[in-house]
Parts: structure tokens; C-alpha cells; sequence
């Protein structure tokens, strides 16, 4: 999940992407934390793809500074997922909204084959059943998505040093996407793109 500009193969870029979203979600090995709440969703007709912006509206109204990867990406003609939004807030949690495309070939496809959710608390696992709630209302009535694959998972109090090397790790790759925004109006790192 690094906010990386490089010329590698998009094939690359997906096998790279995969393997960090199992090094996440996967649940049983020591050295992968399990979402504390996950699941799939399809959009279809006018509902593919979904709002980016919604999906914004609702990371921030739910507490958490939203980063809109893809968007970023987009603004420097480098687009890699159909959709890539984080959210991360004061207490350590992070959501994110990820779309996979696994179209072969270097130009992405906007439509995702599949988009998934995850919600992870810094261990032990604290559920938050009013989040975990609202966001599968959000992703059944606001953007209208059939919601699939529901997971559940705990990260015991023995993972925390992984998490926070986890949570360390997206705050950097955040941050230095931040700086590349254009959109943000402050000026952009040297390291952004030209």
C-alpha cells in the first residue's frame, strides 16, 4: 500500500498490492493482522463505480482524516486501483475502501472487479459495532452495492508491535501522498511526480 510513482509494470504493481492486502487480512500467522470487521461489495449500473466522494463524506463524518490514494494518483496520470480511499483517526484505527481490477494489461480499468472494506483497531481488538454497522449501511443504502463476505476477526494484545509498525508505515505512505495532492493548495514535495 505504498504511495509509490514508479514505472514497474501494472502486473507488478497488483502482485505487490495483493500480497500487502493477505499480509493484512490474512488471519493465523504471526506475522499478519486480521481486519477486526471486513467484507466485499458489486456495484452495478449506475451505482459502478461508486461515489468516491460518498465514500469520503462518510470516512470523515465517522472521525477519521480520509486520504483519497487513487485521486492523488489520477492527478499525476498514474492510476492503479479502481478505487483507494483510507481513513486513519487519533486512536490508531484505520479503515480503508480498496477496488481490485485483475485485468491483465498496464492501463487500469476504472470498474473493480471487486471492492472491499476493512476496519482494524490496534490490538487487542476493540470492536465498534455502531462503525462496523454504519459502514455496511453505508456501502447497502447509500451506494447501493450488494454486500458480500462479512468477516469478523481479533488481533491479540501480542500483535500490538506489529500493528504499530503497520500504523507507522501508513502514516508515512499517507503523509507523502498528501504532499503530492494538487489539489490540496499548499505547495507539492520535490519528490512528487512531474
Amino acid at each position: 500500500m505504498s504511495f509509490l510513482f514508479h514505472s514497474c509494470s501494472r502486473t507488478t504493481r497488483l502482485a505487490a498490492v495483493a500480497a500487502i492486502l493477505i499480509t493484512l487480512g490474512a488471519c493465523g500467522r504471526s506475522n499478519d493482522l486480521a481486519p477486526d470487521f471486513a467484507f466485499n461489495f458489486k456495484c452495478q449500473g449506475e451505482q459502478d463505480p461508486p461515489s468516491e466522494a460518498s465514500i469520503e463524506k462518510f470516512v470523515a463524518s465517522r472521525g477519521f482524516t480520509v486520504f483519497n490514494e487513487e485521486r492523488v494518483r489520477r492527478q499525476y496520470n498514474l492510476p492503479l486501483y479502481p478505487l483507494a480511499i483510507d481513513g486513519h483517526n487519533a486512536k490508531h484505527w484505520m479503515l480503508y475502501f480498496r477496488g481490485i481490477n485483475d485485468q491483465q494489461g498496464d492501463k487500469p480499468d476504472m470498474h473493480a472487479n471487486i471492492y472491499s472494506v476493512g476496519i482494524y483497531s490496534p490490538p487487542p481488538t476493540r470492536h465498534d459495532a455502531a462503525l462496523e454497522s454504519a459502514t455496511q449501511d453505508f456501502v447497502a443504502h447509500t451506494l447501493k452495492c450488494d454486500v458480500s463476505n462479512i468477516t469478523h476477526g481479533n488481533n491479540g494484545a501480542e500483535r500490538t508491535a506489529f500493528f504499530e509498525k503497520v500504523y507507522s508505515t501508513e502514516q508515512k505512505r499517507i503523509a507523502a501522498g498528501l504532499r503530492c495532492d494538487k489539489q490540496s493548495g499548499k505547495p507539492l514535495d520535490t519528490k512528487c511526480p512531474n
